[in-house]
């Protein structure tokens, strides 16, 4: 929520009225934020999408303000790497496997609970129009963002149960 998507998502849901959390591995960037009075209805926090606990800690801690419900939860962590495949170094592979797929997963995992008891909840995952044919020099930023639009289809139906409505948004490249 520091920056790029996450913080333009952020601006508009606080610009509609709705309690914002701002969390981000950058946590000065998050508390500026607030300091800024753009979010005069929001709280900031660390969050790490590649640890359980952290997530686990910023959910509980935006559950404190919100009597435990989530209406949106816009899963949006994620980097991108571009360049050969072959030569790309293995830890930006790594790296983009970590955050854009088991963070994505784990977060959706965690949230699933606060999702469920707030009635109407919404998951929006970020994906990328990447996802819809892999992309050369992204190949595994592509099939990171094939996962997300896969498993957004499945949970779409399979948490339609739980009155979760799960949806994934495919943006171009973006310059912010």
């Amino acid at each position: 929520a520091a920056q790029g998507i996450g913080l333009t998502t952020a601006k508009l849901f606080a610009e509609k009225g709705y309690f914002v959390g701002l969390y981000d591995i950058n946590i000065d960037g998050v508390n500026e934020l607030l300091a800024t009075g753009d979010f005069a209805h929001a709280c900031a926090g660390f969050c790490d999408v590649t640890n359980s606990t952290s997530i686990d800690s910023a959910l509980a801690e935006f559950s404190q303000h919100t009597d435990g419900k989530i209406d949106v939860l816009i899963n949006n962590a994620g980097v991108l790497s571009s360049g050969s495949f072959a030569e790309l170094a293995q830890q930006k592979h790594d790296l983009m496997i970590d955050i854009n797929i088991k963070g994505f997963t784990n977060v959706a995992k965690l949230a699933h609970p606060y999702l469920k008891q707030t009635a109407k909840s919404t998951m929006i995952n970020l994906c990328s129009a990447s996802s819809i044919y892999g992309i050369p020099l992204l190949a595994v930023y592509s099939a990171t963002k094939f996962y997300v639009n896969a498993l957004s289809q499945a949970l779409s139906i399979e948490w339609a149960k739980d009155d979760i409505r799960v949806i994934a948004i495919k943006p171009p490249v973006l310059n912010n």
